[in-house]
């Protein structure tokens, strides 16, 4: 794990909101229709799939399920879009199981909080794909207070 700095990107896709335990029966049905409708989206740089989260409190996400491209880019139909800021974020690759990302992403908060660094509400995860290829998640967690002015 490591800090990175990021520029800022545009999640385009799919809303979801919703208490954290019922997460896991509705963004893995957002992904499906995304994949039904991914023609409609504007095209991301490598081809891969991102989700952007939000915490928004009291146990509630935000999750926006699509595609990370430029904040320049037009965006038409429609797309929900959630403005993932520039600045730092803790970083770490996930090679396991999707199903493991959760875990992998309460390690990074662990790892923040022993850096004696503040853990952000908003998480980016990017490497998800339509076909059946192994998937590598590229993870990030917000690291408030390190954004550009």
């Amino acid at each position: 794990m490591r800090i990175v700095s990021r520029e800022m990107v545009v999640v385009v896709g799919l809303p979801v909101v919703a208490p954290f335990q019922d997460l896991s029966t509705l963004v893995p049905a957002a992904w499906r229709q995304l994949f039904d409708r991914c023609a409609d989206l504007p095209p991301s740089a490598d081809g891969t799939f991102a989700e952007a989260s939000y915490h928004l409190g009291e146990g509630r996400y935000h999750e926006v399920v699509g595609v990370a491209v430029p904040p320049q880019t037009s965006i038409s139909g429609q797309w929900t879009a959630a403005h993932v800021p520039a600045g730092d974020w803790a970083y770490c690759r996930h090679t396991g199981p999707v199903e493991q990302i959760g875990e992998t992403f309460g390690a990074i908060e662990q790892w923040l909080r022993e850096q004696g660094r503040t853990v952000g509400g908003m998480k980016l995860d990017l490497g998800y794909r339509a076909d059946t290829e192994p998937q590598v998640h590229e993870l990030y967690v917000h690291v408030p207070g390190s954004d550009p002015a």
